[in-house]
């Protein structure tokens, strides 16, 4: 008791000196404010804990994982220029910086972001992942950009009917990432989404969408680094397709560009809502040792259906927590259905490796109980077929285990303040 007494004590001595005030809103978010500044910092964060269990016994993938720890910090500088800052205290890799951006808005229509953010592309991409109604994001997320660094201007015209981001990237990745010795482009990325009956008064196509996305850049040959994950594959070095500067042919002495395109489409109205994207990646003049120049074409797609089970409205531009809740704030329960599908080129698997799939079909249900805007409780299950046996281990017998499926069940308890 006194050691909390002086604590306190102390604390409150540190506050008053450097003239800041800490407010807790809510019950839950912090609020810091220098008292010569008119605008407050808000602390946050999310905490994500999994229990993930495979159901091949050759794979020693069973496990607990802290799937995300990480501490956000926003605010105002301007009335116009806000920031934001993200980093991740999960695993042990020294890329720790998630989101370090600025945005200027100069109107709702417009606003200029800058620095290391998500790349406009995708809706699966563009959701967050404390909202994201499944354990894992689709097969296909593998073929998606990133976050980068780099300078977008995005926004929303005639009362959000269209909505838009178009940016230039490094094209390398979060800050840190390996880059190569050749010269290489800025990348662009690009994404537009339409919602033509959003301000009508028509209830069930108020709630329709659609929308495309794309990139490309010329690319380094340190850029060719492609590893395809499946639910169960998250957080292991196990892959479902693998491509890097070494293929069957050699390694590879040359690269063009890399493109990528999306196109989403949905319905959501009242408590449901249904939505897929086929999305498409491409290497383009690829040039190994032995052979001929060639291109590296794969491609996804995926189907959800959401549905919260108390019957509260969906919105249709993703998921927004706010309209996942009852009014007297106890919670819902949503259930959440996935299909997906994953296509690899064939041509550039290395044989007898056992490393990389040609194509792989998925399915997930996920029930999800969502309370007090603050913590969530999510149970997925998922199967996955895979076309070609992927090399699990080596005995020491010499005899070698292979999976052809995985069976992952994932059951996460998610704080975010």
């Amino acid at each position: 008791m006194q050691f909390q007494l002086l604590r306190n004590i102390f604390l409150s001595a540190f506050i008053l000196q450097l003239n800041l005030s800490v407010w807790v809103i809510y019950g839950y978010s912090f609020e810091i404010k220098y008292q010569e500044f008119d605008y407050p910092v808000l602390l946050g964060g999310t905490l994500q804990v999994d229990y993930r269990n495979i159901s091949n016994q050759a794979r020693a993938d069973s496990r607990f994982d802290i799937r995300r720890a990480r501490l956000h910090i926003n605010g105002n500088v301007t009335t116009h220029l806000s920031y934001k800052m993200s980093v991740e205290f999960q695993g042990t890799e020294n890329k720790k910086l998630v989101d370090a951006f600025a945005d200027y808005h100069y109107h709702q229509g417009l606003y200029i972001r800058f620095g290391q953010f998500k790349m406009p592309f995708s809706r699966e991409w563009q959701m967050s992942d404390n909202d994201f109604p499944f354990a894992e994001r689709s097969i296909g997320f593998s073929l998606q950009p990133g976050r980068d660094i780099g300078l977008m201007v995005g926004g929303q015209l005639f009362k959000q009917t269209f909505s838009y981001g178009l940016g230039l990237f490094n094209g390398d990745g979060i800050d840190g990432s390996t880059r190569g010795s050749q010269k290489d482009d800025p990348e662009l990325s690009a994404r537009l989404l339409i919602q033509p009956f959003f301000n009508t008064q028509i209830p069930v196509l108020s709630g329709l969408f659609s929308g495309i996305s794309y990139t490309e850049g010329r690319i380094d040959l340190n850029n060719i680094s492609m590893t395809v994950k499946t639910t169960g594959m998250i957080g292991t070095k196990r892959n479902l397709y693998t491509l890097n500067a070494n293929t069957k042919f050699g390694a590879l002495l040359d690269v063009d560009k890399q493109k990528r395109t999306s196109l989403e489409g949905g319905l959501s109205c009242g408590p449901m809502s249904l939505y897929g994207e086929y999305q498409r990646y491409q290497y383009t003049g690829l040039k190994p040792v032995r052979g001929t120049f060639g291109d590296a074409s794969f491609y996804s797609w995926y189907i959800n259906f959401i549905i919260n089970l108390y019957g509260n409205s969906i919105s249709s531009d993703a998921l927004p927590r706010k309209t996942l809740y009852t009014k007297n704030n106890q919670g819902t329960w949503q259930l959440a259905l996935r299909r997906e599908y994953f296509s690899g080129d064939s041509q550039w698997i290395i044989d007898n490796a056992y490393n990389s799939a040609r194509e792989a079909n998925a399915y997930s249900i996920a029930l999800n109980y969502i309370a007090y805007l603050r913590y969530r409780l999510l149970i997925d299950y998922t199967v996955t077929d895979i076309s070609d046996p992927l090399r699990i281990r080596v005995n020491p017998d010499g005899t070698i285990e292979y999976m052809s499926s995985e069976t992952a069940f994932t059951l996460r308890f998610q704080i975010t303040i």
